[in-house]
Parts: structure tokens; sequence; C-alpha cells
């Protein structure tokens, strides 16, 4: 055997010894690995632990104890973790699909590509959370603290948010069509190109927001407050602004075709370039507004207050005189006295 043979043998004996090593560590890996998850499940605590890529599914696990834990690309579909402490756990990838997370504690986790399809977060705590391309379509987080959480290209589609408090959250670029986030506080949220069509946002505080580029077609913002909040280029065709408050809002080059904005508040709005082609603006307030290049063709404007304060009645509708109470046919004769 010459030494060219006994340099191969060497060498396969050296790869088949770290073969036999990686080997080795994995199943310690992964016998550690259970052992957790057995103590997890018998002491509801396990800060810190690294579960990642372990099966979690339908396990109960209310009001455990995972503060820092590693749970990424974990399986924990329809899991009970109601009451649970996840702060600043790592679910980044994990399936968390139809999971109950009622009232969970989830300050600054980190849920980036997570899957919560159908999930239950009501009155959970996601305060500076990160969920940016998370799949959230269907999932519930009424009355949820979402302030300054990051839900960049999420999808929200159908999702419920109804009193969800979102102050200063990232929404940029998130698919929020048909979402229901009627009371919902929305204030100093980001939500630049963002797609929100037919959603439902009565009651909702918009104030100083930014909606840029937003598509908020058939949205149905009735009493929202949209103080300050820039709508620039914004698509709000056939929107329903009743009653809403657009106190100094930027909607130059918006897009309002027919939407509806009987009693809404406009005073001081920038409305430069805007299409108000066909929409409603009875008894709208528009003093101050600036509608240079404004578009207002077939625009209903019946009591609405104009920018200098003249009050226009050209677009209220016209009938028929009212019958006097007396009138009487005329092929009617009146009645002989008795």
């Amino acid at each position: 055997m010459d030494r060219k043979d006994v340099m191969a043998l060497l060498t396969i004996a050296v790869f088949l010894g770290s073969l036999a090593t990686a080997v080795g560590l994995v199943r310690m890996g992964n016998a550690a690995k259970a052992g957790r998850v057995s103590q997890l499940l018998r002491t509801k605590a396990c800060l810190g632990c690294d579960l990642e890529r372990t099966n979690l599914s339908n396990a109960e696990l209310d009001e455990v104890d995972l503060q820092y834990a590693n749970l990424q690309d974990t399986s924990m579909r329809s899991v009970d973790l109601k009451r649970a402490n996840l702060s600043s756990a790592n679910l980044g990838g994990a399936n968390l699909g139809s999971a109950d997370l009622r009232k969970v504690l989830m300050t600054d986790a980190t849920l980036g590509g997570a899957v919560l399809t159908g999930a239950r977060l009501n009155e959970s705590d996601l305060r500076r959370a990160y969920l940016g391309d998370a799949n959230l379509e269907g999932a519930q987080f009424n009355s949820a603290y979402l302030g300054e959480a990051i839900f960049s290209r999420a999808n929200l589609r159908a999702a419920s948010l109804n009193r969800a408090y979102l102050v200063g959250a990232n929404l940029g670029e998130s698919n929020l069509t048909g979402v229901d986030a009627q009371d919902a506080d929305l204030r100093r949220a980001y939500l630049g190109d963002a797609r929100l069509k037919d959603a439902r946002l009565r009651n909702a505080n918009l104030s100083r927001a930014n909606l840029t580029r937003t598509d908020m077609r058939r949205a149905k913002l009735q009493r929202s407050t949209l103080n300050d909040t820039d709508l620039t280029v914004a698509n709000l065709s056939e929107a329903n602004l009743t009653d809403a408050s657009l106190l100094r809002a930027n909607l130059g080059r918006a897009n309002l075709h027919s939407a509806n904005l009987r009693r809404a508040n406009l005073q001081s709005v920038n409305l430069r370039r805007a299409d108000l082609t066909g929409a409603n603006l009875t008894d709208a307030n528009l003093s101050g507004a600036s509608l240079n290049g404004t578009i207002l063709s077939g625009a209903i404007l019946c009591r609405t207050t104009m920018p200098d304060g003249a009050i226009a009645q050209d677009g209220c509708p016209t009938g028929p005189a009212p019958q006097s109470a007396v009138e009487q046919s005329p092929n009617t004769s009146p009645a002989s006295p008795q």
C-alpha cells in the first residue's frame, strides 16, 4: 500500500469520525430538546430555552413562562397559550395557526414570517413586537395592545382589530383588505402603501397617521378621526366618510371619486389636485380648505360650507312643490254643507 492509499484511508476515517460525531451531537441536541419540552410541560416554565423546530401542536401551555425562549420554526398549531409569557421570545417562522393566545404577553417578541392564521390574540400585549411578513389572515386582535409593533408587509386580510391600540405601529405595505378595526386607536401609525380596501374603520382614530398611497376603496370610515393625517395620493373612491373629522388633513392628489363626505369636517384640509368627481359633500365644512386644481365635476354641494365661508346650495335636490293640505283634485267638487 503506497502513501497515497494511506492518505486516502486516513481522509475517509477522519470524514467518518466527523460524521459520527455530528450524528451524535444531533442526537444529543434532540434529546436535550425533548428534555426541555418535558420540563416545559411539567413545570410550565422554560426561560431562555432552545426549542427551535420542536413540535408543540395542540399542547396545553396556558400560563407558561417562555421569556427569551428560542421557538424559531416551531410547530405550535392550535396550541393553548392563554396568559402565557413570551416576552422577547423568538418565534420567527413559527406556525401558530388557530392558536389560543388570548391575554398573552409578547412584548418585544420576534414573529417575523410567522403563521398566525385564525389565531386568537384578543387582549394580548404585543407592544414593540416584530411581525414583519407574518401571515395573520383572519386573526383576532380585539382590544389588543399593539403600540409600536411592526407589521410591515404582513397579511392581515379579514383580521379583527376592534378597539385595538396601535399607536405608532408600522403597517407599511401590509394587506388589511376587509379588516375590521372599529374603534381602533391608530394615532401616528404608518400605513404607507397599505391595502385597506373594504376595511371597516368606524369611529377609528387615525390622527397624524401616514396613509400615503393607501388603497382605501369602499372603506367604512363613518365618524372616524383623521385630523392632521397624511392621505397624499390615497385612493378613497366610494369610501364612506360620513361625519368624519379630517381637520388639516393632507389629501393632495387623493382619489375621492363618489366618496360619501356628508357632514364631514374638512376645515383647512389640503385638496389640491384631488378628484372629488361625484362625491357627496352635503352639509360638509370646507372652510379654509385648499381647492387648487381640485376636480368637483358632478359633486353634490348642498348646504356645503366653501373655503371662503359661503354656503353652496346649487347641488341640493329639487323636487315637486308640496301639495297643500286642502288641495283638491280638479274633478272633485267640494262637499255640500249638511
